[in-house]
């Protein structure tokens, strides 16, 4: 298939947004084309081209954090998010795959994740490289089973600390439907290793023959435990072949199937909130990984986010500074405000006390905001996200239940008990805050359904989030033929009121092949914003309503 035709394909099969967005960032071109295709709405991205001729390309870290913090990079027009399906949602595909949006994860799937083994092979484990450089020195290994495995210690000071972050986020990322590594908690004893002849081990920027002395002065910047071992964070060489970072802005030039802008991906705003729950501070490029990769017979990238240590209270070398997750680095209009009263007002966060449990960082749950939540730099994609962007994130968090919630916590292997309580409970305390501050910012109808005795029945994620009483909320329908090709509506009846989500409609629907709109409204004291309609399109089958399309602006 021709590069311009997967274009085509790619374009019109994910970038199905709202009426009024399409026309805005000018994706319809006239009224005659149907608003609708056969084959709505598009569960994953159309096929892929091949992206074989992909190359490794470098990002300066110094350049990512100076230009996040001093330039707005990307597309200067903030826009909807442009990779959504035809009912709002994300379709999978290399960057995202909707595991808590699918209704079918269990506790079970979280421990799991995506792991595929039980860590590294029992045995003599064999050095083929080593990381001295950077917050967290380690070592790549080689089980005896053959496979390749990064080694990340906890710092001295900080037991369990990074390692049981590292793991459990992995987990939470996982659950919400990225791509990441498989990771474990595991157990290194010196004796065991043996440092393979041709290992290399890159010191003040060159890289050079690895030596027993390396491998000292690596365990010596490490949390040893009582009995001379090391408890370590073994993550799995992904598979493929490396092909450098990713940027939250722009696309690949080298990509044919990077067609959205970073910016304006909805997995990526709304990695912002998830990022936001388990305090991923560190949210820079140098933290993710692309990977070419075969996939149905092509060569495909791979979009991972990396490096979960600096999650949990955690920076991965002891606990986050005070100020992480509440100010980005440089706080630039605040800190000129204060200068004049001497460092006063003082900050709130200033005030927080932290519990002194092992293998627990500066988190907590009691006083945490979402809305105020910042990365330690400006993210491109995090800034952008819209209430439609966070309502759709914050319906993924909700739905990790406190059974997942613990089994990834558990993964984490403290041996505190009252530390694995406490992180359980602050994430989630912090879980609820989400679900509080995004779930009732926009009309919360979802998941309209259409019998064929025209019975709509729907749900409202903010009472089946317990955040509002089911009885304080009545609803209104607005009923209407639609012209897939002219996009013309006709009315149907009156409108019609309800106190529940289960309405009739208010007069007969086409028994053949045809279209149904339906505009919902829902009404509560305190939720204006509510009464703006979810408009829902559904398409007649022959046995059934099929719901084709969605709009919440």
């Amino acid at each position: 298939m021709q590069t311009a035709e997967v274009m085509r394909k790619f374009l019109r099969g994910i970038t199905h947004l709202a009426a009024s967005a399409l026309l805005t960032v000018g994706l319809i071109a006239g009224a005659d084309k149907p608003r609708f295709f056969p084959d709505d709405p598009v569960s994953s991205e159309p096929d892929p081209a091949d992206a074989a001729g992909v190359q490794p390309f470098p990002i300066h870290l110094p350049w990512d954090i100076i230009s996040a913090l001093f330039a707005k990079e990307g597309d200067p027009a903030v826009r909807p998010a442009q990779n959504v399906n035809s009912i709002d949602e994300v379709p999978d595909s290399s960057w995202f795959t909707d595991r808590a949006g699918s209704g079918t994860l269990t506790a079970a799937d979280v421990a799991r994740g995506p792991d595929t083994t039980a860590g590294p092979a029992s045995g003599r484990w064999t050095v083929v490289s080593g990381k001295s450089e950077g917050v967290r020195p380690g070592f790549t290994i080689v089980d005896p089973a053959g496979i390749e495995w990064f080694l990340k210690f906890d710092a001295p000071g900080y037991p369990e600390q990074a390692t049981a972050a590292e793991v459990v986020s992995t987990k939470l990322f996982w659950a919400l439907g990225y791509n990441v590594a498989e990771t474990h908690v595991a157990v290194l004893r010196p004796e065991g290793l043996r440092l393979d002849g041709k290992a290399t081990i890159r010191v003040n920027g060159k890289r050079r023959r690895m030596t027993p002395g390396d491998v000292r002065r690596v365990l010596n910047q490490a949390e040893r435990s009582p009995d001379g071992s090391y408890r370590v964070l073994a993550s799995r060489q992904l598979e493929g072949k490396p092909v450098g970072e990713f940027l939250h802005y722009g696309t690949r030039s080298d990509d044919p199937n990077d067609v959205v802008p970073h910016e304006n991906r909805r997995e990526l705003r709304g990695m912002g909130v998830f990022a936001a729950w388990i305090d991923r501070v560190d949210a820079k490029a140098g933290n993710t990984l692309d990977t070419l990769v075969r996939d149905h017979g092509k060569m495909i990238v791979r979009h991972h986010p990396l490096d979960f240590g600096s999650t949990l209270g955690s920076a991965g070398i002891g606990p986050n500074d005070f100020w992480e997750g509440f100010q980005y680095l440089y706080a630039g209009a605040p800190l000129l405000r204060k200068l004049p009263g001497l460092g006063f007002p003082v900050e709130p966060w200033r005030t927080i006390r932290y519990p002194a449990l092992r293998g627990v960082g500066r988190f907590e749950g009691e006083r945490y905001d979402p809305e105020a939540w910042r990365s330690r730099v400006p993210n491109a994609a995090y800034i952008r996200a819209d209430p439609f962007d966070k309502f759709w994130a914050a319906r993924r968090v909700m739905a990790i239940s406190d059974g997942m919630i613990t089994a990834a916590v558990k993964s984490g292997k403290y041996s505190d008990p009252s530390a694995e309580s406490y992180m359980i409970r602050t994430l989630i305390l912090r879980r609820n805050a989400i679900g509080r501050a995004y779930l009732a910012a926009v009309n919360p109808v979802v998941n309209p359904t259409l019998d064929a005795a025209g019975v709509l029945v729907f749900q409202n994620a903010v009472v089946d989030a317990g955040l509002v009483e089911a009885e304080s909320v009545s609803y209104r329908t607005v009923w209407y033929t639609f012209d897939n090709s002219t996009g013309e509506s006709a009315p149907i009846g009156d409108p019609v009121p309800g106190g529940s989500p289960r309405i009739r409609a208010p007069g007969a629907l086409p028994s053949t092949a045809g279209f149904v709109r339906v505009d919902i409204s829902a009404v509560s004291a305190g939720y204006p914003s509510w009464s703006t309609p979810v408009r829902a399109y559904f398409r007649r089958t022959a046995a059934r309503w099929k719901l084709v399309g969605l709009e919440r602006r």
